[in-house]
């Protein structure tokens, strides 16, 4: 048997596992850099391209290196496993309310009989 590490490839299985002949070297660990004069960054356009400076390639590295936002899981239905109706977690009309209720108090309401009264003229009581 090989003395190198396994590695899992496809989506699972014992006949997915292999393992390398050779150990992993320093040169194997190296973040590769980006050879070409100029380099995209983002979601496309001419906005997105940036020069590569040679001498400072941990520059190219950090403009590729975006991270999305997390998607809060209040702002919509949320799925988990594979798809499916039974992996949606959709909130119940409860929490939805709750949601809207903490985001926009209301002012309070007096009962009527404790509302000031308008009289004629602009006073109130």
């Amino acid at each position: 048997m090989s003395s190198g590490r396994a590695v899992s490839h496809g989506r699972g299985g014992a006949g997915n596992i292999h393992t390398n002949g050779k150990a992993t070297t320093a040169a194997d660990l190296v973040t590769p850099t980006i050879k070409q004069d100029f380099f995209t960054t983002g979601r496309g356009g001419t906005g997105n391209m940036m020069y590569n400076d040679k001498d400072r390639p941990e520059l190219a590295r950090g403009s590729q290196d975006v991270e999305k936002p997390p998607k809060r899981s209040e702002e919509s239905v949320q799925f988990t496993g594979r798809g499916g109706v039974a992996n949606a977690v959709i909130p119940t009309v409860e929490e939805q309310k709750a949601k809207h209720t903490a985001a926009d108090p209301q002012p309070e309401r007096l009962p009527s009989q404790e509302r000031p009264k308008e009289v004629p003229g602009g006073k109130t009581n």
